[in-house]
């Protein structure tokens, strides 16, 4: 049950990011002084002056949840939150290390899209292996 939670987790919070970003981005601004966003990160950005991405938000998600994992074992919830992490921080891996890729472009979302299914059938496989 631990791997439905986590795939359906993975993929849920990838849709929804992708549509927020979308629907409440400033894509016309995007990656300029002017840009303006109506999403938690552009609050961030907008609260604390750093660039905050839901890249960073993913990190601090898995920052928090691996040594609970590590310490208590990985239930439904840790399985949750480990996938909404990860999703968080794949998402926007190949716009921030290769910065000629948009986030908003269809390339990086089937890039990202391709990330997911990979994390999914590496998850599959260990899950399966370790049970």
């Amino acid at each position: 049950m631990i791997i439905l939670f986590f795939i359906l987790a993975l993929f849920v919070t990838f849709v929804v990011t992708r549509t927020f970003a979308h629907k409440f981005h400033d894509m016309k601004n995007y990656g300029t002084k002017k840009e303006r966003s109506n999403t938690i990160t552009g609050i961030l950005r907008e609260k604390t002056n750093y660039d905050w991405h839901h890249f960073h938000l993913g990190i601090i998600i898995l920052l928090i949840v691996i040594p609970i994992i590590l310490l208590k074992g990985l239930g439904n919830i840790g399985a949750i939150f480990l996938a909404i992490g990860i999703s968080l921080f794949i998402d926007q891996l190949v716009p921030i290390i290769y910065r000629k890729i948009n986030y908003f472009h269809k390339k990086s979302l089937v890039i990202s899209f391709l990330f997911h299914l990979i994390i999914l059938l590496l998850a599959v496989i260990f899950y399966y292996f370790i049970n």
